[in-house]
């Protein structure tokens, strides 16, 4: 299943080894959860993204952090959830952009 996250991308970087394997991940920050006591503040996280996804934020750089739309997709692991982006653009003007560090789920 495909998620689109509204989020404030701080930074990327990708790598490539020696053996071929490339990527690339995202760090993101968003405002936590105000109903959550045991959270304050902005929370930071990263995903992982395809080696391409750099060259698509480039011309993005001198404004970051920035808010992007991400189609995400959960993956499994070494048995862990985690976060993959599968693409991502700025957000269309429709979008409520009023929220802007807030990440919000939309199912495609």
């Amino acid at each position: 299943m495909i998620n689109t996250i509204q989020a404030r991308v701080l930074g990327a970087m990708r790598y490539s080894m020696d053996n071929g394997v490339k990527g690339a991940k995202l760090t993101l920050m968003n405002e936590a959860d105000p109903n959550n006591e045991n959270r304050v503040g902005h929370e930071v996280m990263t995903i992982s993204a395809p080696y391409e996804i750099l060259d698509q934020l480039r011309a993005h750089a001198p404004h970051m952090p920035c808010n992007f739309e991400i189609d995400t997709e959960m993956r499994t692991t070494q048995g862990k959830m985690t976060m993959h982006a599968i693409g991502i653009r700025k957000p269309s003007v429709s979008s409520n952009s009023g929220s802007s560090t807030a990440a919000k789920a939309d199912t495609k």
